[in-house]
């Protein structure tokens, strides 16, 4: 499989990542296998989306957006910093020009070297190698670790809300483009009805009141299919602003839906950025109280003295360099205090996510299961009713049945076919 083939796969099944499903141990007792296509039900004639097409557009999309665009600027900045704090291991080279002359003097005592020091124009350079600074390089690079981890799962989060959006956009508007135009094909079988009931009602064939309530049936039929339009007209100006394309029909997507022990072993993707947020937070600790830690390093200078006198004379200064920190009047237990703080809140929230997580699981247990079991009998259903709406319109050509039982048979399909969509939508979005 290609690199782009590869990351394809990963953004669309970043849907089935953004929950933490635990979910085959959990149905296998029930579900022999969820090895299956969405949309798999559906005997539709027109079109169906494959796979890749329906990534490739998914993925179009997605690379649009500008969350997308943040969270991959919040990934390189993280990533530039993790480089930086690692860098903080090297010694640090500098220069400076030091120019210094007397403007103006009032000194008696000429015989000390501090008061009478001469005018000087001297290049420096010097050179500061760090040892020990209370541990703290390495708890920034661990820092910088746990952040980089984060915006890489933070992108991945977001990648999984665009595909999760843009799946919901795109389907309800196939889904209900669909019931509308079907309803508009029932309706337009009845239509005929209303003509021939008028007459037989004015030939004495049939009485006034079934008339009445044919119509009534009628009516109620076309209000669920102004319904289903105006739905539709919602669905279809969502996607249009969504996608920023004119709508047309594209087919339902043919997905493979599956799951295995390796995808229930994983956790969500807002669970383990608290994770990594807490982890750094614990780093964060260890960085303040360096600050309050001893410091020990070398230094070396170099001085180049009076190079605007083309003069030769220089030197060579080192040595240890050692610091610490006495008293401050209670400021750095106060910032180490509160940088524990903000670790224990951080802990805190890995366990309110955890929880979220647990009810989004059985949730999502609960959807799966239903979905799954339930197409193959809507389809069944659906289709013993289309097939009775069939026998039921060949027998009042032939005998002159009641049309209102039709009417019937074309409701109970409509709505059949709504559930069984709908289905095929909560299995492929969960």
């Amino acid at each position: 499989m290609s690199k782009k083939n590869q990351y394809l796969s990963l953004i669309f099944f970043s849907i089935l990542l953004s929950f933490p499903i635990k979910v085959l141990s959990s149905i296998n007792d029930n579900i022999e296998s969820l090895n299956t296509l969405s949309f798999n039900s559906i005997e539709y004639d027109e079109k169906f989306l494959d796979e890749e097409l329906y990534s490739e557009f998914l993925r179009e999309y997605i690379f649009s957006q500008p969350e997308f665009a943040y969270a991959t600027a919040i990934q390189n900045e993280k990533s530039l910093l993790l480089r930086g704090a690692r860098r903080e291991r090297f010694p640090t080279l500098s220069g400076r020009v030091v120019n210094d002359e007397i403007l103006d003097r009032k000194i008696d005592d000429y015989s000390s070297l501090r008061k009478r020091q001469d005018d000087s124009f001297d290049v420096v350079a010097e050179i500061n190698q760090p040892l020990y600074l209370g541990g703290r390089i390495n708890s920034q690079i661990r820092f910088a670790e746990h952040e980089a981890k984060g915006a890489n799962i933070d992108k991945k989060l977001t990648t999984s809300q665009l595909v999760l959006e843009a799946n919901e956009t795109f389907l309800y508007a196939m889904i209900y483009y669909h019931l509308h135009k079907y309803s508009l094909e029932l309706l337009e079988g009845l239509e005929p009805y209303r003509e021939k009931m008028g007459s037989r009602v004015q030939s004495g064939a049939i009485d006034p009141v079934e008339h009445a309530v044919f119509l009534a049936r009628l009516n109620k039929f076309q209000s669920t299919i102004f319904t289903l339009e105006a739905r539709s007209k919602t669905s279809i100006a969502n996607f249009e602003n969504t996608f920023r394309i004119s709508f047309e029909f594209l087919g339902f997507p043919k997905i493979g839906i599956s799951m295995d022990n390796e995808i229930s072993k994983n956790d969500s993707f807002g669970l383990l950025f608290k994770e990594s947020q807490y982890f750094a937070s614990l780093e964060n600790v260890n960085v303040t109280k360096s600050d309050y830690m001893p410091k020990l390093g070398v230094q070396a200078r170099y001085t180049k003295y009076d190079i605007d006198q083309s003069s030769n004379e220089s030197d060579i200064r080192g040595g240890i360099y050692l610091s610490f920190p006495i008293f401050d009047f209670g400021r750095g237990r106060a910032k180490i205090n509160a940088s524990k703080a903000r670790a224990r809140s951080a802990q805190v929230e890995i366990d309110i996510e955890k929880k979220n997580n647990d009810v989004k699981e059985n949730e999502l247990i609960t959807i799966i299961e239903s979905s799954y079991k339930a197409n193959e009998k809507l389809k069944d259903v659906f289709q013993d009713t289309k097939k009775q709406r069939t026998i039921i319109r060949d027998r009042i050509l032939l005998s002159g049945f009641s049309p209102i039982t039709l009417i019937e048979a074309s409701e109970n399909e409509l709505i059949q076919l709504q559930i069984l969509l709908e289905s095929e939508y909560k299995l492929l979005a969960s």
